[in-house]
Formats: C-alpha cells, structure tokens, sequence
C-alpha cells in the first residue's frame, strides 16, 4: 500500500476536482499547481536576493534559471501556446525570457527617470520591483486564460542503452571546465584533447546506434556537446579573452556603474545594443555574479539554445538522425567555438 501511495498520488480539492496526479510515467497540473508553483519560485529568489544568500552559489544559480525561464514561461501561459514539443517550448520560453529582460529593462530605464523615482533606475531595487509587478501581471493574465488547462508531463522511459548515451555527453562540460583551468595554469591539453576525442566518438555511436535510441537522446547530445565547445574556448583565461568582446565589456560596465542606460554616456554603436548593456546589467544584478562570468559563461549556456533551435528546424524537413548530423557539423565549425563567444552581441541576436 506505501508503495502505491509513492507511484500514484491524488490530491483532491474541497469541489473533489483532479488537482495534481504523480505516476509512475506522468505528472498531470492544472492551471493553478503551476502558478503557485512559480510564485514559490519567485518567493524563493526574492528572498536570495534582498538577503544576498549565495551560500555555494545558491543564489547565482537560482536567479539565473528563474530570469531565464520564467518570464518566458508566463508569456506563453499568456498567450495560450500549446500542443507543441516539450524541446521547442523550451526553446520558445528562453527567447521569449530574454526579449522580456531587454524590452522590460529598457522600459524601467527610461519610466522611472521620467517619473522622478529615481535617476539609478538599473539598480537592484528598482529592477526587482518592476520585474515582481510585470511578473505578477503577467501571472495574473495567464490564470484568467487559462483557467481549463491540464498540464501533463510525460517522462520517456529510458533502456540501459539510452542512459548510457545520456551520462556520457553529460561529462563533456566538466571536461571542458577542467581542461581549460589546466590550460590557465599553465597545464597540459590532454583532458581537452580527450573531451574532443570523444565528442567525435560519441556521435559516430550515435549515428551507429541510432534505430535503438529514445527521440530526446539528440537534443541532450546537442546541449551538453555545445555548452562544452564554448566552455572549452570562453573559460581559456581567467580575464575576457577575444576582440569585440572587451568593448562590449566596456559598455557593459559603464551601465553598470551609472545604474542607467544612455546614449549620452558613450556615443558608439556597441552602447546602443540592449543584448550588451540592458541584458547583462539585469542577469548581474538578480545573480550578483562576476562582470567576466556573465559573458564567459551564463552567455554561453544562453547560446546553446541556438544549435538546439537548429536541430528542431531541421527535423522538421529531414529525418532526426540527418537533422542531428547537420547540427553537429554546424556546432563543431571554429565559428561556432571559437568565433561566437568572442561577440556576445551576435550570440544573443
């Protein structure tokens, strides 16, 4: 009987309507479970953030994932998009996120001046109240239409095949990691070279076993083996290494330091990119992180979406097997690990 009650849970309201169901397989909510599920989640960041608690970087990691996905999340509650891929909504949530960051931002930079709230509007307290009022809108929106959705989440069942084609990209990123602090510490290259090695490997098996594999194994491969090929180059200094990338830094920083953006602070076409001073000025502000951490790392896990978006284009014309191969030829051009990171402008476009 306990084992029955931890496979398959029902919790029933006061009117004995289907709230939350767990099974062995699915996960079912409605409209309700996944709003209060979110507040919480918004409940939680505040807190990190007003009482600065980053204990093992709980609060970097945590801002990051709510400013990156939520706001996102919200709008397509708002706008009732459904019935589409688990990975493509994914990808919609993030782009959605990041166009919120940079429209919202600019539009608390210049409203607050013109009000006369204050003249720091990309401060920390100005950005986490206007954002918890947008947020809270937009919450309030999403409920009114969407009163009668049910919400099921479908988890895949996975052949001891299928998890060892899932742990093993997982190892690249930490690969890569690794093998770049080796690099800056005046190390070897083995670890790096290992990493390339079998990322080649990887994906011949893929190819090779790829009538016996789960559907959701080619996205995870496509992730993993693109944050590590950016990580391999972005994390090769302890500084900001590249060209275009020190003067956006630049006006990164400026904005930064005044709490508000102009065009009178510097007259150059890099300080009138939202992707380079509205953005970065916000992700800093909710995961008080390092400047150079923001571009050399969060910007980077924010552009492997971008291979991810192309292998869903891609599948929509050829066979998955053929999409995954055409990203990886994409993913593994010198342009892609070598070239983006160095113009975190073009990353975010």
């Amino acid at each position: 009987k306990k084992l029955k009650n931890i496979l398959g849970i029902k919790l029933l309201n006061r009117q004995n309507k289907f709230i939350v169901k767990f099974s062995k397989n699915t996960m079912q909510l409605n409209i309700k479970n996944i709003l209060l599920g979110i507040l919480a989640f918004m409940l939680i960041v505040n807190l990190l953030v007003i009482f600065d608690l980053n204990l093992f970087y709980i609060r970097t990691i945590l801002a990051f994932i709510f400013i990156i996905t939520i706001p996102g999340l919200l709008i397509m509650l708002c706008f009732k998009i459904r019935n589409i891929n688990p990975w493509e909504y994914l990808v919609y949530t993030i782009g959605l996120s990041i166009a919120f960051i940079m429209f919202a931002g600019l539009a608390v930079n210049w409203t607050l001046p013109w009000l006369n709230i204050t003249d720091k509007p990309l401060s920390l307290w100005p950005i986490l109240i206007c954002f918890d009022i947008f947020l809270l809108i937009f919450t309030f929106i999403a409920y009114k239409r969407n009163k009668d959705l049910k919400f099921e989440l479908k988890f895949p069942k996975f052949s001891w095949l299928d998890r060892i084609f899932l742990i093993v990209p997982f190892c690249f990123p930490f690969m890569a990691v690794l093998g770049a602090f080796i690099l800056n510490n005046q190390g070897p290259n083995y670890l790096t070279m290992i990493m390339l090695g079998g990322i080649a490997i990887y994906v011949f098996l893929v190819v090779l076993f790829r009538n016996k594999l789960n559907s959701n194994i080619y996205p995870f491969a496509i992730l993993m083996i693109s944050i590590a090929l950016l990580l391999m180059f972005s994390l090769r200094s302890w500084y900001i290494s590249g060209w275009d990338i020190s003067q956006e830094t630049y006006v990164f920083r400026l904005t930064i330091d005044k709490g508000i953006w102009s065009i009178n602070n510097f007259r150059d076409a890099y300080n009138a990119m939202l992707s380079i001073i509205i953005l970065p000025t916000i992700i800093k502000l909710f995961t008080s992180i390092g400047i150079e951490s923001i571009f050399k790392l969060f910007f980077q896990i924010i552009f492997i979406f971008h291979s991810l978006t192309i292998f869903l284009i891609f599948r929509r014309y050829i066979p998955t097997i053929l999409a995954f191969t055409a990203s990886f030829l994409y993913f593994g051009t010198i342009q892609f690990n070598a070239v983006f990171p160095a113009l975190i402008r073009q990353e975010i476009a």
